[in-house]
């Protein structure tokens, strides 16, 4: 009768000890299994706020490259006027103020588009990137921001060419003409051009040959920076659409 009872005893232990051992099992699964979906929500949230932080990005810069394309097809004009000019000078016509007119535009500070990359920078640095599980979504995010970098080799160029017609340009072009106006017009608010003497420092031929083919080349890289604008504008619309598309946003 003792064998029976302690049997019967031990049979008891084993199944409440399974039953506290199977509770605590599922407490822990079920705990683990809330944690784990309440940082998939919020893993969520944070990839459709970076998203949505992205789009608005994006629009601020077709803004700024609607205004950077519009400058540069005004800049590169003027400076195929001023080959143009150069190309077929000639002293006795005295038409040094059309080449003054137009020579300004070297001088102001070239048309570059400034991205808005705080969202991108975000997605790279802090790890955001990881939380887009979408693979189209990621590769459209990264062709654009691949296109940001060709707009950024090619600023190089477009400075290198301006400083080269600058400083090609001081050989014949001088600048007192423009310190007059710009001191008039601080004085009178209004400048009389007729009053200003603009003549060329040198119009040796050949130099304003060489000028003009500097302005030419650099007339052809403004002309190149603006396809990229555009080209860039164009992958800025695809960008959006797709995570408009892929986010069901509005």
């Amino acid at each position: 009768m003792k064998n029976n009872h302690n049997k019967i005893h031990f049979t008891k232990n084993w199944k409440k000890y399974f039953l506290e051992f199977l509770m605590l099992f599922l407490a822990v699964f079920l705990g683990f299994f809330a944690d784990n979906l309440r940082d998939k929500f919020s893993e969520k949230e944070k990839e459709i706020g970076y998203i949505s932080s992205l789009i608005e990005d994006v629009k601020i810069d077709k803004v700024n490259i609607q205004k950077a394309i519009q400058m540069n097809e005004m800049r590169k004009g003027k400076l195929d006027t001023l080959s143009r000019l150069c190309y077929n000078y000639n002293a006795k016509n005295n038409n040094d103020i059309e080449l003054y007119k137009y020579y300004r535009i070297i001088l102001f500070r070239p048309d570059f588009l400034t991205t808005n990359e705080l969202t991108m920078l975000q997605l790279k640095n802090s790890g955001g990137m990881r939380l887009i599980k979408n693979k189209e979504v990621v590769r459209e995010i990264l062709q654009y921001d691949l296109q940001d970098k060709k707009l950024a080799n090619q600023q190089k160029y477009y400075e290198n060419y301006q400083n080269n017609a600058i400083n090609l340009g001081l050989r014949i072009f001088s600048q007192q003409p423009f310190q007059i106006m710009e001191s008039t017009y601080n004085k009178t608010g209004k400048v009389e051009l007729d009053s200003i003497q603009f003549k060329l420092i040198q119009n040796d031929e050949l130099l304003l040959t060489e000028f003009a083919n500097v302005t030419n080349m650099y007339s052809g890289i403004v002309n190149y920076y603006n396809m990229l604008l555009k080209e860039t504008d164009q992958q800025a619309d695809s960008l959006i659409m797709k995570l408009k598309k892929e986010y069901k946003l509005e």
